[in-house]
């Protein structure tokens, strides 16, 4: 999924809300000041203010577009522009009790202190949000980006992107026209027009950028588009080509006007929910991961000799290689014997592997922890540490990966999760990996909190109820 950057009004709806909220608080706070309680509530002018200045916030922002380039913004210019907001919506106000004659009911004092709480707040508070929401998003400061263009075009764009764009890693360049250069401008050329797909299905990419010239990019679009993988598009008729299943976005990277093909976007407020979601389950989980290896650690140890824990490389979102953290629930020759028992495997497909009464499970405690789900639980510590996300799609194993076409990709769009779509829509009853992938695609196209959330329920009621496990 793509953080879009799109929209003068509606992208910065968190910090036009933080706003309103501090503008309310303020309001309450100059009244209390003024009369020693809060009976404000039981006046109907009072109340009706407070109803009136959250239009006018509104109205202002969008008049006057308050918030542009907040996150840009520096301290100094921060309070300029938070001075700003407050004198325009402090006038407003008294132009409204003015019309409505109702300036009378409103105490002076309340409407001389309110800009003066309303600003401290607001300005405190934006400098407190714009930090949490830049730690947050730290990790795309180094978005890994592959440009796909002709030869002619590459210097220029690698120009432009170096001196324009400080959050873009160039990581290779894919030339489609003839050329046998190993690099351009320090940047090494990866793949050309008949290899590229091999190069971009195994490789950890977060974004392409695509400008091709009159070049007749149809097919390659419509392949790149089933990846799932952010696509910045510099080229015309592009909505033809890529249909309906992706998002378009126009917008400006280093100075050129891009069409951005993403499976979904997802905006800064929704980001800092969701982690905030996965830091509280993540500690939570990883205290309860703790008290579990007290409890069932030498369980495990006195049934197979070997580690408590299994660590094993998964591929995460965008093909970013993780090191994934369960209870070891398997013999130690789990991973060598799993050749042996492949004629075995429930998934025809072979895209999984799964069979029943897997003979690697470790007698006892191996089928006990797997079927209550407890051999999950360390995974709240790749949670924590942000490879994972409580909600999301399982992350595959290297050799499942290896096995994938370009459409299985998009299921990796988005960080993995602990539980998902598919774990409560199934979970081992599911033999179908193309079922899989559609549950996948489907969460990430629809993706929203409300809808993490009733996952989350209902992840709880599957494991309790132990619907679908092996």
């Amino acid at each position: 999924m793509y953080l879009s950057s799109k929209g003068r009004f509606s992208k910065h709806i968190d910090f036009i809300l933080l706003d309103i909220f501090c503008m309310e608080v303020s309001f309450v706070i100059a009244y209390f000041v003024r009369h020693g309680n809060l009976a404000l509530f039981d006046n109907k002018s009072y109340r009706a203010a407070m109803i009136i200045l959250i239009g006018l916030n509104l109205v202002t922002c969008y008049i006057f577009n308050s918030m542009q380039d907040v996150l840009k913004r520096g301290r100094q210019l921060e309070f300029y522009a938070s001075i700003k907001q407050v004198i325009l919506t402090t006038l407003f106000l008294v132009l409204y009790l003015f019309i409505s004659k109702t300036s009378e009911d409103v105490s002076r004092n309340t409407i001389i202190t309110f800009p003066f709480f309303y600003l401290i707040t607001s300005y405190i508070l934006r400098l407190i949000y714009k930090s949490i929401l830049k730690k947050i998003l730290k990790n795309k400061t180094s978005r890994q980006f592959i440009i796909i263009t002709l030869n002619n075009k590459a210097s220029e764009l690698i120009r432009k992107i170096k001196n324009t764009v400080n959050d873009i890693t160039i990581k290779g360049l894919i030339l489609l026209d003839n050329n046998t250069a190993n690099e351009i401008d320090g940047i090494k050329v990866v793949a050309n027009k008949d290899n590229l797909f091999s190069y971009l299905q195994k490789e950890y990419i977060d974004e392409i950028l695509l400008s091709v010239g009159d070049f007749d990019a149809h097919d390659i679009i419509k392949k790149l588009s089933l990846m799932g993988i952010v696509l910045h598009i510099e080229y015309n008729g592009i909505e033809d080509i890529v249909g309906s299943n992706n998002k378009l976005i126009v917008e400006n990277i280093a100075d050129t006007t891009v069409v951005t093909s993403t499976i979904n976007t997802i905006n800064p407020l929704q980001l800092i929910v969701k982690r905030f979601m996965d830091i509280v389950f993540g500690i939570i989980g990883s205290l309860v991961t703790l008290i579990l290896t007290i409890v069932i650690g030498p369980i495990i140890k006195c049934k197979s000799k070997g580690p408590i824990f299994f660590v094993q490389d998964r591929v995460g979102r965008n093909g970013k290689v993780f090191k994934m953290i369960k209870f070891r629930s398997m013999y130690l020759d789990a991973e060598d014997r799993k050749k042996e028992l492949a004629n075995q495997n429930e998934n025809k497909d072979q895209m999984m592997f799964k069979i029943e009464n897997d003979p690697r499970i470790i007698k006892g405690i191996g089928e006990c922890i797997r079927k209550t789900s407890i051999d999950e639980f360390p995974q709240f510590i790749n949670v924590l540490k942000g490879e994972m996300s409580v909600v999301g799609t399982r992350p595959p194993t290297l050799d499942e990966w290896n096995k994938y076409d370009l459409h299985h990709r998009a299921r990796l769009a988005i960080k993995p999760g602990i539980t998902g779509l598919w774990q409560v829509s199934g979970r081992s009853e599911i033999k179908d990996f193309e079922e899989v992938v559609r549950l996948d695609t489907e969460y990430i196209k629809n993706f929203s909190l409300w809808k993490d959330a009733a996952i989350i329920f209902k992840t709880i009621k599957v494991v309790f109820k132990r619907e679908g496990a092996k």
